[in-house]
C-alpha cells in the first residue's frame, strides 16, 4: 500500500489577494493547497474578493468558500478586509464564520503581531480616485480577451505594481505605523509582491498573493516566521 503523504503543518497561516472573480485567480489551487495544510489559525489577509459582482463568482470560487466555511468550526478564521473586499467581508463572513478585522492584532509572548492589508498605506489609490475606478474595468477587459494562461493580464498587474513602486512605500509606512503602536511584527498583502524586512527591533512581511503562478503565502510557528511559495 502507498504510504499517504504527510501533510504540512504551521500555527498559522496567512495568505491574501485571491481576488475571487477575477479570471487570474487561482481559487481552485489554493482550496486543493488548504485541504493538505494542518494549520490552527487562517489569516486572510484583504482581497479576497475582486469585486461587487456576485456575477463573476465561478463555480471553484463557490467551492473556496464553502471550504472556509468548514474550516470556521474547528478552526480560528480571521478576515482582514483590503481596499476590493471592505464591502463584501462582512457579508460572507456571516456565512462562513470567518471574524472579519479592519486591524487585527494578537501576541506570542512578550511579541505584539498585527496584520493589516495594506492599501491604508498606498496613496496612489487616494490620489487617483478617478484612474483607480477606471483601471480595474480596463483590466478586466484585457482578462477577458487574454490567453488561457492570462499570461498578459499577469504581466500587466505586476508592471502595473511597480510602476506605482507601492511595494515600497506600503513597506515604509508600515515600519512607520508599527513603530508608532510598538508592534514587533507586521504582516501586509496589497503589492502582490512576497516581501520580508527588518528596520531595528521591527520585523515586516508581505504575504504576495494568488494571482501569479507561483503563489506566495506565510507560516508562522511562535517566532519562526517563513514565506513560502506554491506552484
Amino acid at each position: 500500500m502507498e504510504k499517504q503523504k504527510e501533510k504540512n503543518k504551521t500555527h498559522t497561516l496567512i495568505i491574501s489577494d485571491l481576488h475571487l472573480g477575477s479570471r487570474v485567480s487561482r481559487a481552485k489551487e489554493v482550496a486543493e493547497f488548504l485541504k493538505n495544510f494542518e494549520f490552527k489559525k487562517l489569516i486572510l489577509l484583504g482581497d479576497i474578493f475582486e469585486d461587487l459582482n456576485f456575477n463573476r463568482l465561478r463555480n471553484d470560487d463557490w467551492k473556496f468558500l464553502a471550504l472556509l466555511t468548514k474550516f470556521s468550526k474547528t478552526r480560528k478564521v480571521r478576515w482582514v478586509v483590503g481596499n476590493h473586499d471592505k464591502d463584501l467581508a462582512k457579508i460572507f463572513a456571516v456565512f462562513t464564520g470567518a471574524k472579519v478585522y479592519s486591524v487585527y492584532k494578537w501576541r506570542y509572548g512578550r511579541k505584539k503581531f498585527l496584520a493589516i492589508h495594506g492599501h491604508q498605506f498606498d496613496n496612489f489609490l487616494t490620489d487617483n480616485p478617478l484612474l483607480s475606478l477606471i483601471a480595474p474595468q480596463i483590466y478586466n477587459f484585457i482578462q477577458l480577451v487574454d490567453f488561457s494562461d492570462k499570461r498578459i493580464s499577469r504581466y500587466i498587474k505586476r508592471q502595473s505594481k511597480l510602476w506605482m513602486r507601492n511595494s515600497e512605500k506600503v513597506a515604509a509606512r508600515a515600519f512607520l505605523y508599527a513603530r508608532l503602536r510598538g508592534i514587533d511584527y507586521i504582516f501586509c498583502g496589497h503589492t502582490h509582491k512576497a516581501l520580508q524586512e527588518r528596520r531595528g527591533k521591527i520585523r515586516y512581511f508581505n504575504s504576495g498573493c494568488w494571482t501569479e503562478i507561483p503563489s506566495t503565502y506565510i507560516t508562522i510557528d511562535g517566532k519562526k516566521i517563513e514565506i513560502c511559495k506554491y506552484q
